[in-house]
């Protein structure tokens, strides 16, 4: 709706300039026709023109950059943003009430004569239909009907005719119907409606101009004009034979010789066209990058600001705090309510790294020209933990001591530390942040598949610039993130982005626990022998409920039928979240059932 109230305001400023062009400027000038097609256009480049934008660039120094944390930037909610909502919504209510209640007039002006025109007699069909009539004391035309009344003389609607002839034949009707049009868009513009009646007068000239050429006696065409006077206009989709029937319309059919030269005024509207264009033209923002390099690669910095709004591919609903993050660069942002973010000077070449708990990642190339939309894809998440309803799991193993120098997204979690490759208990406060190259996390599924199940928590690995090859440059992409650091000590922890996955109370050892208290193997499986892994999907919602239970892998319907009935009755889980908000992931969980 915003972008839609932007192509208002040019547009009524279009129309407006080519308005103020001709009153100043063409108004009195004889040149009818050319009047004609400068009005036209103008309505015409009142409805194009606001659809295009003219850029330049901007150069501008280069600011100061810190690379040492990743910043997450979230959107600022507008304190008062149901009171501007309430405006809003009666603002563009009163808008369309106007569309509707100019669209409806014009309906049933024109209704009333095309009834008038079914049951009406047509005198003479050729070179236009005539229709005499005594429901209207005005003569008009009506696309390709004219209506005279029957009171008026034989000799007077010959001159009513020759002139109501050259409205038909020069397709007047099209003016009309696009002034029409721009008056019902821009209703609430009083330029609009002065625009529609500076057409119609302006018919009159031309049809006046061609009239007195054919007519026998001028005179006699002029007293059919004040014979005339006591009419009104019908409908504005209709030219009326007394319409603008004054001091200056007398005026203007005189002939007077002008010089060809003054139709060159027609040209001031091209300081309107520089100023509107000049007005609207969007900046594109460079910077003045000189020698400035990101991870040791000369880049190019453009002030080009990026906006979008993240949504679920399935129903279109958007997605609230998913993270977005420019990869190669420390910035980053998360959506609002409304699945919006924006992002500023992004580097050449650079990426969208859009993340969200419960859907899959995407690395995308950022659209700058037009607004994007990101549709993320439901994920399934796996949980590989085989149950062996005949041994109990083992107790959990003692969780590592948690960091304070790596400031992590959500609670209770224990990630195992990795040093250069080296699985330490170290307190990772007391690595000097002068010696750390860079900072990885990984989680889930490629982590226990790195460093087997003592990783289920997630993984922090930090290489020291001792180790870091050459060649590592950072990457982000799936459920990674990697962000390196500066050569300045800040003081300030290292921000990293961990969605947190949904959690069986007490953990996955609980979880295997619970499964293997309550798992009732079917008499009947057991006898016949029947093992095997059943995988189980389900919703754990933002309230930590399970839901949308299903079978993705089948066994036997006996077995299908337990485990179905063990995952419906699991306590309420820990809910996911994404950046502290609880939200639905879907889970993928095997149960196996083994006999001894």
């Amino acid at each position: 709706m915003e972008a839609f109230g932007l192509y208002l305001v040019k547009s009524v400023i279009w129309l407006s300039g080519f308005a103020l062009v001709y009153l100043l400027f063409l108004r009195n000038e004889r040149f009818f026709n050319l009047n004609r097609f400068f009005l036209l256009s103008g309505i015409l480049f009142s409805f194009l023109m606001p659809v295009f934008a003219i850029r330049y660039t901007v150069v501008l120094p280069l600011p100061e950059v810190s690379q040492t944390e990743m910043v997450i930037t979230d959107s600022i909610e507008n304190m008062n943003g149901i009171a501007l909502f309430d405006i809003s919504s009666l603002l563009i209510l009163l808008y369309l009430a106007g569309i509707i209640f100019v669209g409806f007039i014009m309906i049933r002006q024109s209704r009333t004569v095309i009834n008038s025109v079914t049951k009406a007699i047509i005198v003479r069909s050729s070179p236009v239909k005539l229709i005499r009539t005594s429901e209207y004391t005005d003569s008009f035309s009506f696309f390709s009907f004219v209506f005279i009344n029957p009171s008026v003389s034989d000799v007077e609607m010959e001159e009513i005719m020759n002139h109501e002839m050259v409205h038909v034949r020069q397709k007047h009707w099209i003016d009309l119907v696009l002034a029409g049009m721009i008056c019902m868009l821009q209703w609430f513009n009083p330029a609009v409606w002065i625009y529609a009646r500076l057409i119609r007068q302006n018919h009159e000239y031309i049809a006046d101009e061609v009239a007195l050429q054919r007519t026998s006696d001028p005179a006699v065409y002029r007293a059919t004009l004040l014979n005339q006077i006591v009419g009104y206009q019908v409908v504005s989709l209709a030219n009326s034979f007394n319409y603008s029937l004054n001091k200056k319309r007398f005026e203007m059919m005189k002939n007077i010789i002008t010089s060809p030269y003054r139709k060159m005024k027609v040209l001031l509207i091209l300081p309107v066209f520089a100023l509107i264009i000049y007005a609207f033209a969007k900046p594109d923002y460079r910077y003045d990058t000189g020698n400035f390099t990101i991870d040791g690669q000369p880049a190019i910095l453009q002030g080009r600001s990026v906006k979008g709004t993240i949504i679920q591919s399935d129903n279109g609903k958007p997605l609230e705090k998913a993270v977005v993050i420019v990869t190669g660069t420390t910035t980053g942002t998360t959506t609002d309510a409304g699945g919006h973010f924006m992002l500023d000077n992004i580097p050449q070449g650079g990426a969208l790294a859009v993340s969200y708990v419960g859907y899959k990642s995407k690395v995308i190339k950022p659209v700058f020209t037009s607004e994007m939309t990101i549709g993320m894809d439901l994920d399934t998440i796996n949980s590989e933990k085989f149950i062996n309803p005949a041994d109990p799991p083992p107790p959990p193993p003692p969780p590592p001591p948690p960091s304070s120098g790596i400031a992590i997204r959500g609670e209770g979690k224990s990630p195992l530390i990795v040093v250069d490759g080296t699985i330490t208990d170290i307190d990772v406060n007391k690595i000097d942040p002068e010696t750390i190259a860079s900072v990885k996390v990984i989680k889930d599924g490629p982590a226990i598949d790195k460093y087997g199940e003592k990783a289920k928590d997630g993984v922090i690995e930090v290489i020291t610039k001792d180790k870091l090859p050459a060649s590592d440059k950072p990457v982000s992409t799936g459920p990674e993130y990697e962000i390196k650091t500066s050569k300045k000590n800040t003081g300030k922890d290292i921000f990293v982005v961990v969605e947190d996955l949904p959690q069986f109370p007490g953990g996955n050892s609980a979880l295997n626990s619970w499964i293997y208290a309550n798992m009732k193997y079917p008499k009947k499986a057991a006898e016949d022998k029947i093992t095997g892994k059943v995988y189980v999907t389900f919703l754990i919602t933002s309230t930590g409920k399970i839901k949308n239970v299903d079978i993705q892998q089948s066994v036997d319907p006996l077995l299908d039928a337990e485990a179905k009935r063990l995952i419906s009755n699991m306590p309420d889980w820990k809910p996911g979240t994404q950046a502290g908000k609880p939200v639905d992931v879907r889970y993928r969980m095997p149960v196996e059932f083994k006999l001894q």
